[in-house]
C-alpha cells in the first residue's frame, strides 16, 4: 500500500465512524476524549487510542506524528513500553483500514492505514489523582502503592542504549524544558516566582549532581492521573513520554513523581508510606535530603503547571491545581542549602 505520510491526509472519516460506535466486536455508543495527542473512545470494557496526524505544536515541538510510517513506529514503542508495566491492560495493537465506508481490522501492518491501541477499561474514579481528592486511601494503601510500583518498575526492560550523558547534562536539560513549561501558567503562577523557582532548581541540580558519575536510568512519565489503583492493585498507564529525552534521567524520578502528587494533596504520613513501599521491596536505601527536595520540587512543579493547563478547560481540576501551588510554595522555601 502507499502510506499517507503528508499532512493532506485525514482521520476524519475513521474518527466519526469511531464516534459512531462502528467498532467490529463492539455494541453502542463510545463516550469520546480528545487529548492533545490523541483521540480516545470508550466503551464497557474496552479503550481505543488513534494518535493524531495533524497537530502542529505536537509534530513541531515533541515528536512528529504526521507521516503514518513515524506515527506507526511510535504506537508500536509506545504501546510495547506500557504493556511491559501493566500486561494485564495492553490487549493488544490492532491495524485497521476503511473498506467500504466501515472501519476493517487488519493483520498485517502493510495492509493498515491505522493503528489503534486497544486496552482495558479501567474506572474513571479510581485513578490515584481521584483517589488523593476523595481521601479514601489508608496509609496501608499507600504503602502497597510504592512497593507494587516498585515490582513494576523492576520488571521494565529497556532494549535500546543509555544516551551518554551526566546526570547533571541530564537535569540541565529537564530544567530547560521545565521553565519553558511553565511560562504557559504565568496568570497563576507571577513571574518572580517562576525565577525563584528556577534558580533554586538549577542550584539544586549542581549541588546534587556536579560530581555524579552516574549513568542515567530509564524514566517513566508517571504521576497521579496516569496510575490506577483498582480493588487493591496499581495499574501504571499511558507512560510513554511524547519526548526522547524524557525516557531517561535519575535513578527515583519516577518514584517521586508518583510520590510527590501524595505528598502535595494528602501529606507526608502518606507520601512517608509510598516511599517506605518503594525502598523495602527493593531493599535500598532513600535518597539523601538533597535529592529528595530537588525531585520533589521538580516534580511539583511540573504538575502545579499541568493541572493549572487542564482547568484552563475544566473547572473541576483548580481547586487541587491551587493545592498543590500551596503545598510547592511551603516546600520550595524549606528546600534552601546556600
Amino acid at each position: 500500500m502507499l502510506y499517507p505520510y503528508t499532512m493532506a491526509y485525514s482521520q476524519k472519516e475513521l474518527i466519526e465512524l469511531l464516534k459512531k460506535g462502528a467498532v467490529p466486536g463492539e455494541k453502542g455508543i463510545p463516550k469520546h476524549i480528545e487529548t492533545v495527542m490523541s483521540n480516545v473512545f470508550l466503551f464497557d470494557e474496552r479503550a481505543y487510542k488513534l494518535y493524531k496526524n495533524d497537530n502542529d505544536f505536537l509534530n513541531k515541538n515533541f515528536v512528529d506524528l504526521s507521516g503514518s510510517r513515524e506515527r506507526f513506529s511510535f504506537s508500536r514503542d509506545d504501546f510495547e513500553w506500557n504493556r511491559q508495566l501493566a500486561p494485564e491492560v495492553y490487549v493488544r495493537l490492532q491495524g485497521t483500514k476503511m473498506d467500504a465506508g466501515a472501519i476493517r481490522f487488519v493483520e498485517s501492518e502493510e495492509d493498515a492505514e491505522e493503528f489503534m491501541q486497544v486496552t482495558t477499561r479501567l474506572p474513571s474514579d479510581s485513578s490515584l489523582f481521584e483517589h488523593l481528592r476523595n481521601n479514601d486511601l489508608s496509609e496501608i494503601d499507600y504503602h502497597e502503592i510504592g512497593k507494587q510500583f516498585a515490582r513494576r518498575e523492576q520488571g521494565f526492560v529497556w532494549h535500546g542504549d543509555l544516551p551518554r550523558e551526566s546526570l547533571l547534562e541530564n537535569m540541565s536539560g529537564r530544567h530547560r524544558d521545565t521553565v519553558e513549561w511553565i511560562k504557559d501558567v504565568e496568570s497563576d503562577v507571577p513571574q518572580q516566582e517562576r525565577e525563584d523557582y528556577a534558580g533554586k532548581l538549577e542550584g539544586l541540580f549542581t549541588q546534587v549532581y556536579a560530581n555524579d558519575r552516574s549513568p542515567v536510568s530509564i524514566c517513566i512519565d508517571i504521576h497521579s492521573m496516569n496510575a490506577f489503583y483498582v480493588g487493591g492493585t496499581l495499574y501504571p498507564f499511558d507512560t510513554f513520554s511524547p519526548k526522547y529525552a524524557w525516557h531517561f534521567g535519575p535513578a527515583m524520578l519516577n518514584v517521586y513523581r508518583l510520590a510527590a502528587d501524595v505528598f502535595a494533596l494528602a501529606g507526608e504520613k502518606e507520601f512517608r508510606a509510598v516511599m517506605r513501599g518503594y525502598h523495602e521491596y527493593l531493599r535500598t536505601e532513600p535518597a539523601p535530603r538533597e535529592t529528595e527536595y530537588l525531585l520533589v520540587m521538580y516534580a511539583a512543579l511540573i504538575m502545579v503547571s499541568y493541572l493549572y493547563m487542564l482547568a484552563k478547560t475544566d473547572p473541576d481540576k483548580r481547586e487541587a491545581a491551587e493545592k498543590y501551588h500551596d503545598f510547592l510554595k511551603r516546600y520550595s522555601a524549606e528546600a534552601n542549602f546556600h
